[in-house]
Order: C-alpha cells, then structure tokens, then sequence
C-alpha cells in the first residue's frame, strides 16, 4: 500500500520544554506516528542552568502560530519539571487560545500532581510512560469514542480529578520501540525566534537511555515517588536490550553529523549480569564514541568500568553529596560509607577512566557546620585528578525531603509551597547561590578549592581557623573557578580528540 503523507494525517502537537533533546518526548513522537499520527513537535526554549530565561510574549505567539496551523487533534505537553512552571502555564494557555483540540499533560511532574494540571486548565493527564495511553487517547478524540476506560488517563469530574488506575505499562521497554532522532516536522521556539527543525541534529552529544527507572531512595529525588505508582508486577528498574540502544545509537551517528560523545542519561548506567559484556563487544564494534555515565558509590565496580573503557568510557558522573554520614543517611536516604565512597573513586581511578566528576549538595537547612568539615575532609582523601560539582538543595515537589523538613520545623507548608512554585529564575538562584554564615562559606571554599593541588598546602595551614583567611580564602576561590573553566575546555579537547582518535583506529572485535 502507499505510504499515506502527513498532509493527510490527523496531527498531533507536543511540546518539550527546555529540553532540545528531550527523550521522553522524542519516543512519544514515535509511538503516535507508528499509530498513524503526523507529529508536529514544539521544542520550546533551551536548558540554562546559570542564566535561565521565562518565556517572551514574542515567544508566546510564535507558538500560538504553529498550533492554529497545525490543526491538531490533540496538543501534548510535558511538563517534568516545577522548576518552569510560569512558561508551562503560559504555553497552555496560549494552546488553548489558539485551537479548540484538548490539551493532555504528561512527564513527571504531571505524573505526581494531575489535579494541579487538570485545574489549570489541561483537559487530560498521562500518568508513567505516555506511549500506549497518549495513542489510545488520540486515537479515542479522533474517533469519537469513550476514553474513560484508558488506563493512566486522568481528567475532571466536577471538581475533583478523576484518575485510572496506572497500566499500559511493560517490562520489556524495547516494545516502546526507538525515539525519533531525527525529529521530521519539528521546530525550535528561542530568543524570540522559531526555526523550523530538529535542533538535535546539530548537536556535539547525543543524550540516550538504556533503562527507565533507578533503584535507590534518596529523598531529595521524585524516582523513588514514580517508582511507587507503578502497578504490581512493573519493575523498579526496566532495562533495554543492547541491540535496541545499538540500534538507537547508529541512527545517531547518521543524524548527527557533528556527533563527538555519547551521554548515557540513565539514573545508573545498567549492571545486569550479562548486559555490560554484550554492550562492549556490540559498542566496540558499531558505535566506538566517547561517553560519560552516572553511577553510584554502591553500583561502581573496577572489572566493569575497565571494560568499558576500553571501548570509550571517558567520564563517570556520581553523587556524594555530603561527606557527613548523617547527612546521606537521615536526610538524604543515602545508605553508602564512606569507605564505598572511596573504594568507587579509586576504582574509577584505577580502571583508567580519564575523568571523574562528584556531586555535592552543600548549605542547605539540615547542615551543620560540622558536617560542611566531613565534607571537606572527606574530599581530601578522593585520589586526583576530579572535579567537583558543587550546588545546592533544591526542595522538590513530591518529594520525600519536602515533608521531613516541614516536620522538622525548618518552614511551613505555605514556606514551602512559596520555594517549591517560586519564578524560575529564583528557583535556580537558590541552586547556585551561597547564602550562610561567614564560616558555612569558608569551608564550601575550602572544599572547591581542594581540588586544585595547588592550593592544597595553604589550605592544610588554615583548617584549624578558614574565617581568619577568609579573604585569602576569597581569593584563592576565584583563582580556582578561572581554573575550573580552563580545565572544562581542556576535558572537552580531550573529548574531542579522543573521537578523532576513535574515529581513525574503531575497536576491533
């Protein structure tokens, strides 16, 4: 039969929100266009950490452009994160304004709060994984039939959402099939400007999944929460097949003209027995690019991370956290010592992986100043070179660590409903911003400064007095964030050149 052109399609529109690349999404696109869909996907603003940015008026009508042109059945939005609520709201409401298609709500953040969506003004929401309910639910509005035996659907019933039962969902995540790469019909909405458009396809690194889920607890985090919505039988942790993130990633290299690394976006990179032997001969094989993983102080193993190694494992990002044991175990739900800690670090260093990056979430309410001196004294004894990553604490919403510390008396509900919803901008001021007592922020320079060997004898001299050299302390933390920077352009180099190095001489199996 000939192929039907998307011109005589029903059109379904999403959106991605500060995401160009933007996975979850990305498989969405493919399951409606498997159900017959034409997709008109909106990547809607860019990820800034440092200098995040609402959105724009200008930005606002771009949007409400495509949708009234696009004609959709339905407009999809995914909304992972609280952190950019105002531009979500404004984005459904100029989704409404613009057609008279129903707005469905998905990601995260939709997943753990549905009414809140609902009453904003989304007709549905999408609980977990979105690939079987989204079609079903397209497929319902298109044809005028009932949708209210969809499982995962949500909507309003008078004043109150009413929500099916989560389903739909698999163990064997490869039937959710590959995320579009190349995202054909696409746009990208920035700086008051719409290019039409996959922006990916430009893009240095290629982000990619090989599991959905993450077996740990820590309190600070909404997987733990997702993770005790799905339904009985479902897997914490489901991992795909290495042929299918082969698969996956050899329509990257042929998209993806400028590709240079690979980023393995998984909670922590899978260990199944089996799986890591597979990966290296199939990566070694096909794909030989550079790439970064996450893991954890419990998952590290030195056998494994030598394997993958040597077919291009160039970086291991980990969370620590805190150096203080209470700290990781009462607030944070972290159960590791601080002997794995180290143990993981030395393995890192010892399998020859050439960088290792570690997370601290320092300043925040449940800290001491005697736990900010764990940190810096364990810090000491992480073997070089590394870089540190350090941050604050950003109180999420349904997460655990809400709770503990309105229980705990460190604010009100109303306190932290203002932290929780605050402006973007305010939201990732406090992600970055030191604001503690004189000597909170000696040791926090103490501890950035670790770092560099070069600093390391002047600090050993002021450990048992920082705030009397605070202002050589001062000094010494601008000098090391100018190095911080150089040593980024030098890792990325490396990167760089490692590709080119690949590149010319690809593992042999």
């Amino acid at each position: 039969m000939p192929e039907i052109s998307n011109a005589a399609k029903p059109t379904v529109v999403l959106v991605a929100f500060y995401n160009k690349k933007a996975l979850g999404v990305r498989y969405l696109q493919a399951a409606l266009e498997r159900a017959g869909y034409a997709v008109r996907t909106v990547f809607y603003k860019d990820f800034n950490s440092v200098r995040p940015s609402a959105t724009t008026q200008k930005e606002l009508e771009l949007f409400r452009q495509v949708v009234a042109e696009a004609k959709p059945v339905l407009v999809g939005l995914s909304v992972m994160s609280s952190m950019y609520l105002d531009t979500v709201y404004q984005v459904l409401d100029a989704a409404l304004s613009a057609t008279s298609a129903p707005v469905v709500c998905g990601g995260a953040f939709a997943t753990m709060f549905p009414q809140k969506m609902l009453e904003r003004g989304a007709r549905f929401v999408l609980r977990a994984d979105g690939e079987d309910t989204l079609c079903r639910l397209a497929n319902a509005l298109r044809n005028g039939t009932d949708y209210t035996d969809i499982p995962s659907l949500c909507w309003m019933e008078g004043n109150e959402a009413h929500c099916n039962e989560i389903g739909g969902l698999v163990n064997e995540v490869d039937r959710c099939g590959l995320p579009v790469v190349d995202s054909t019909g696409s746009c990208y909405i920035e700086h008051d400007t719409l290019v039409e458009g996959d922006p990916q396809l430009s893009t240095r690194s290629y982000e990619v999944i090989a599991s959905r889920g993450c077996p740990f607890t820590c309190s600070y985090c909404c997987c733990v929460n997702l993770r005790r919505l799905l339904p009985k039988g479902i897997h914490g942790v489901r991992t795909r097949s290495v042929k299918s993130v082969i698969d996956e990633l050899v329509e990257a290299k042929k998209k993806c003209k400028k590709l240079v690394f690979v980023h393995f976006y998984d909670e922590i990179f899978p260990n199944l027995p089996g799986w890591v032997d597979e990966f290296v001969e199939e990566y070694g094989k096909r794909i030989h690019l550079p790439f970064t993983i996450w893991s954890h102080p419990k998952m590290v193993e030195l056998e494994t991370l030598k394997k993958l190694k040597s077919v291009g494992l160039t970086e291991v990002i980990m969370g620590i956290q805190s150096g203080s044991e209470r700290v990781r175990r009462d607030i944070f739900h972290r159960y590791e010592t601080q002997e794995e800690i180290l143990n993981a670090i030395k393995a890192i260093r010892e399998a020859g992986v050439f960088w290792g990056s570690f997370d601290l979430m320092l300043q925040h309410p449940f800290e001491t100043i005697q736990d900010l001196k764990e940190s810096y004294y364990l810090v000491k004894q992480f073997p070089s070179p590394y870089e540190l990553q350090l941050h604050g604490l950003n109180f999420l919403p349904g997460t655990d660590i809400v709770d503990m510390a309105i229980d705990q008396g460190l604010c009100t509900p109303e306190e932290m409903d203002g932290v929780m919803f605050a402006p973007m901008e305010e939201q990732f001021g406090a992600y970055w911003k030191q604001d503690a007592s004189q000597e909170s922020q000696a040791w926090y320079r103490m501890i950035y400064c670790w770092q560099f060997e070069k600093f390391r004898k002047k600090l050993v001299s002021w450990e048992s007095d920082p705030v009397a050299h605070m202002a050589e302390l001062d000094a010494c933390y601008a000098q090391a964030q100018k190095m911080a920077r150089t040593r980024y352009l030098y890792k990325k180099g490396y990167v760089v050149w490692r590709r080119m190095v690949m590149g010319l001489y690809p593992t042999k199996k």
